[in-house]
């Protein structure tokens, strides 16, 4: 049995033991339990659950949850490639809806069962959110647009019911009969809104510019924040019924929802107000908060309050005025590629850190990280890595040979490169305006060069031929087969707008991906490409959705895929998806290693998965405090083993 290096995670019973035995997955406390770490970057959005937990919605479009009771995060998993705007709570049950931005501006509402990890459904958006929360009865969600319409989503199956041309709104709410819903526009208008007939009700006229609202008293008073302070009106009248300039920007948190009592966090203080039956504010008390936090979020708790800082943490500000930051392991190491060179995982960190790991990950004993300033990194069955830089033109790309000896590699750059492949002793190079060489790693010369507008992607299709993926504007095919010999060009026809990437497996079967761009939404597909007959190229899978740069490989001649960005599928002639088991974050690398396929996720975590099932059979991850942490999992065998890395 191999021994265990030191144990660094907080292991409350079985400590020291090198094989830790559970049936099922070890939970909170348990051995064989590994703690998440907090968020990387600003906490968005705090809330608190059924159970008294706390969930946080990070700018790295994590969830996390938060256990009062133990102090400490106890789950993290990704539910966003970006930064999470807002989520929604779906009272008595496991659902929330989250909302998020893409980088395109399309905006994004996925509905998640948090403790099961599973996303419900997705809902797309043109127009920007300006709010999102469920219904009193929790039927459906509501979410403001910020043009002019409301659209109610069936909680449960995602299908729009209709919309409300509510004007701008920053807050919506129903009663728990769900027959009329409140809104507030920052203008200045307080409405009422039939669901039945979609028919605006009741207008007032009352404060413009109120932010952070929330309605207490059995929803019969709103709260907000303006720029003079804190207003409080009649909701059922529009009726100003108290104002104070203690508080005019921060938090403002309800307790019980028909408690006339309501909590205000303000930059330096925590407040307590009370709206008495004759419609006085009263100041029943106030505490400190420290000004170090930066205090980005906040949520009460049955006897706390919760603190979302700009750091990623959660901290619980207690009644005395003091502030306990939450339990989180040190924040991973980013890893931003890897690549499999003969029986060795390389990688590379955020940081500019190269790694080397055994293939298999039972035969981990120690890590090495040198130092270098490459950012991709490519490798060929033979055991040679090609690392280069696709952020600037003065660094060389660097051959490195499985011995260990590094090669300079001459490459003419103008502008950064986008790919690079090996095959045997060429090495291919492609930069982000389609400029392609291919030169000798015995010579160092230059064997081919060729320029095509609108190139995405480029890999040897065998020693004579490259394969390239690109624009099809203007009557050209997405894929295009070159011989670097005598440079004859074979266009490859298939109907999409684009071909983002090519991919040739282990058996010399090549794929491609596409965008096709019709009259509805766009749609990514998966293809098998037939060279010397491209009217057989087969779609092996098709989804909605834009995936310009998905993870793929080939494990045991099958193609295995990242799906829409979220999950990993095997996929065969089926044309059902087999998953992958995911991982804390969303996969974005894949590398076929015989019995296993080798994904690394988002914020660093590689995971080693049974070629035949899908199943995670190990976790290994690198800490910011130079340790690592490996989780060996079968059925009936969790093993952690950990250690420092060197450098």
């Amino acid at each position: 049995m191999r021994a265990v290096n030191v144990l660094f995670i907080v292991l409350f019973a079985g400590m020291g033991s090198s094989c830790l035995s559970a049936q099922a997955k070890p939970t909170f406390g348990e051995p064989g339990f590994v703690s998440p770490s907090g968020h990387q970057g600003a906490v968005k959005v705090l809330a608190e659950d059924d159970r008294g937990r706390v969930l946080s919605g990070g700018a790295d479009g994590f969830l996390a949850i938060w256990d009062p009771r133990y102090n400490a995060v106890i789950e993290r998993f990704q539910v966003s490639p970006g930064a999470i705007q807002a989520v929604a709570l779906r009272t008595g049950t496991a659902q929330i809806g989250v909302l998020e931005r893409d980088d395109i501006g399309i905006h994004h509402i996925s509905v998640w069962n948090y403790e099961t990890k599973e996303r419900r459904f997705t809902v797309t958006f043109r127009d920007g959110i300006s709010y999102l929360g469920y219904s009193g009865g929790g039927a459906y969600l509501i979410a403001a647009q910020s043009g002019k319409a409301a659209a109610l989503i069936q909680a449960e199956t995602g299908e729009i019911l209709g919309t409300l041309n509510i004007g701008p709104a920053s807050f919506a709410a129903t009663g728990k009969s769900e027959r009329t819903m409140l809104t507030y526009a920052p203008s200045g208008i307080l409405s009422y809104w039939d669901l039945g007939t979609g028919q605006e009700i009741r207008r007032f006229s009352v404060p413009s510019r109120m932010e952070s609202l929330i309605l207490f008293g059995s929803n019969r008073f709103l709260a907000g924040l303006t720029p003079n302070g804190l207003v409080i009106l009649d909701a059922v009248s529009g009726t100003i019924l108290a104002q104070d300039r203690l508080l005019s920007r921060g938090f403002l948190l309800p307790m019980k929802p028909e408690s006339s009592e309501f909590m205000g966090l303000g930059p330096d203080s925590l407040y307590h107000f009370v709206l008495s039956s004759t419609g006085k504010l009263e100041l029943k008390t106030s505490w400190p908060v420290p000004g170090n936090l930066r205090i980005t979020s906040a949520a009460l708790t049955s006897d706390a309050i919760a603190l979302g800082t700009s750091g990623g943490d959660v901290c619980l500000g207690q009644r005395d005025g003091t502030v306990k930051p939450m339990r989180v392991m040190p924040k991973k190491q980013r890893l931003i590629a890897d690549a499999a060179p003969g029986k060795t995982l390389a990688f590379l960190t955020k940081t500019g850190g190269l790694g080397f790991i055994p293939g298999d990950y039972y035969a981990l004993r120690s890590i090495k990280i040198e130092q270098t300033p490459y950012t991709r990194i490519a490798s060929d069955p033979a055991g040679g890595l090609l690392l280069w830089q696709d952020e600037d033109t003065k660094t060389p790309p660097v051959f490195r040979s499985p011995e260990g000896e590094s090669v300079s590699i001459p490459v003419s750059l103008r502008f950064p490169l986008r790919s690079a492949a090996l095959l045997d002793d060429q090495a291919l190079f492609m930069d982000s305006l389609g400029n392609i060489q291919v030169l000798s790693l015995k010579t160092r010369n230059t064997l081919f060069s060729f320029s095509l507008m609108a190139a995405q992607d480029a890999v040897f299709f065998n020693k004579d031929n490259i394969l390239i993926s690109r624009g099809a504007v203007s009557g050209n095919t997405p894929f295009l087969l070159v011989n670097i010999v005598t440079g004859e060009t074979v266009p490859l026809a298939y109907p999409a707008s684009i071909g983002t990437k090519v991919y040739m497996g282990l058996r010399g079967i090549p794929y491609g991906v596409v965008i096709a761009q019709n009259k509805g939404p766009p749609k990514t597909a998966l293809l098998r490409l037939n060279t010397v007959n491209p009217a057989l190229t087969a779609k092996l899978f098709e989804w909605e959705g834009e995936d310009a740069n998905l993870g793929l490989t080939e494990s045991k001649g099958r193609p295995v895929a990242v799906l829409g960005g979220y999950e990993a599928f095997f996929y065969d002639e089926s044309h059902q998806p087999k998953p992958l088991e995911r991982t804390p974050g969303f996969p974005v690398k894949l590398i076929d290693a015989g019995s296993y396929v080798i994904a690394l996720d988002s914020e660093g975590t590689i995971a080693w998965h049974d070629a035949e099932t899908g199943k995670i059979c190990a976790l290994l991850r690198l800490y910011e405090d130079d340790t690592w942490l490996l989780q060996e999992i079968t059925e009936r065998l969790w093993r952690v083993s950990s250690g420092p890395i060197t450098r």
